[in-house]
Order: structure tokens, then sequence, then C-alpha cells
């Protein structure tokens, strides 16, 4: 939908969301998450859609230390998720992304890129967090979330083929979510 970026738009350096009944509620304290920290940036986000999630500070080349942030992955049942890393995937020592489903979860630490994965089903957990330490210059990452449906045979590679244009054109602006086109 053309109005994601205003749902998922980023009003300050730290900042936290939570869900009400259904709609997007961002709020900028720490209410209701036990991951925030006054030090770093905490997120979590609600995503329905195809988007291409990028890291806090893409633009400039670095995300922050203490970083704790949710991706919660809700899609269509009839799809499922396909995960598309950047090329220019990058990460600090200390740093994690994770994966998780109810029937999977899959870790990258350290400097190690994720691979570009096909999740069976429509919901799906991605987490990133990083050390204490500012990560280097150029430390930035992207992923894509794309719904493939079910009754539609499409590899890992022509789906991420298919948005790496996009993905490696980078954010429009400060926007974390962007809407795959």
């Amino acid at each position: 939908s053309s109005g994601i970026n205003a749902e998922y738009g980023i009003a300050g350096a730290y900042q936290c969301t939570k869900r009400e009944t259904g709609q997007y509620k961002y709020v900028t304290s720490a209410e209701g998450w036990d991951h925030c920290d006054s030090n770093g940036l905490a997120c979590c986000y609600y995503i329905n859609g195809t988007v291409i999630i990028f890291s806090h500070g893409y633009n400039n080349g670095s995300y922050n230390p203490n970083t704790h942030c949710e991706y919660v992955i809700d899609l269509d049942p009839e799809c499922d998720i396909v995960v598309c890393a950047s090329m220019d995937f990058s990460m600090n020592g200390n740093d994690m992304v994770s994966i998780q489903t109810m029937d999977m979860n899959i870790k990258w630490t350290g400097n190690k890129k994720p691979f570009n994965s096909r999740v069976h089903g429509h919901k799906a957990s991605i987490r990133f967090t990083s050390g204490p330490d500012a990560p280097p210059e150029g430390s930035k990452w992207s992923m894509g979330i794309v719904c493939v449906p079910k009754t539609e045979y499409k590899s890992v590679c022509e789906v991420c083929d298919e948005i790496a244009e996009q993905q490696g054109n980078g954010p429009d602006g400060d926007n974390i979510l962007q809407p795959i086109n």
C-alpha cells in the first residue's frame, strides 16, 4: 500500500511501538516494551505487506549501538515469506539478526551475512540487536520481505533478483520500511 511509509515512519532517534486492536500506534517512550534502552534504540514494527526493511541510519552508513529491534511479519495466509538479504549486508562483531517462526529459528551473529531464504508460512519475527560498541562506518543492512503465493512456484533467487535493484537503491529518505514496487 502506498501509505506504508506513513504507517511506519520514524519520528525520532528513540522510538518504541505497540499495537492496539489491529491499528498501529507509535509512542516515544519505553511504555510496554521490556527491551527499550535509553542508551540505544528500541523498536518494534508490525509488517503486513511486501516491504524492504532498511537499518536505522542506512543512508548515513551506520546504525546505532545498543539497538533492539523486532519486525513482526504477518502476511496473507495464502503466502510464504521470502527473505532477501542485501548484498551490502554488514554487521559489527557483537551484532545479531535472527528469523524465527513456529517451526524454525535461523540466527546470524557477528559479521556473517544472512542468506536469502524461503520461510514456509506467512508469519515470522525478525530480530536485530547490536552491541554496546559503535559499529564501524559503512555498517548497514536491508532485508526484503516478499509474499509469494503458495500456489505459485518462484525460486528464492528469482524473487530476490526481482527486488535487487530497488533494494540496492536504498531507502527513500530516512524511511525504515519501503513498499516493494
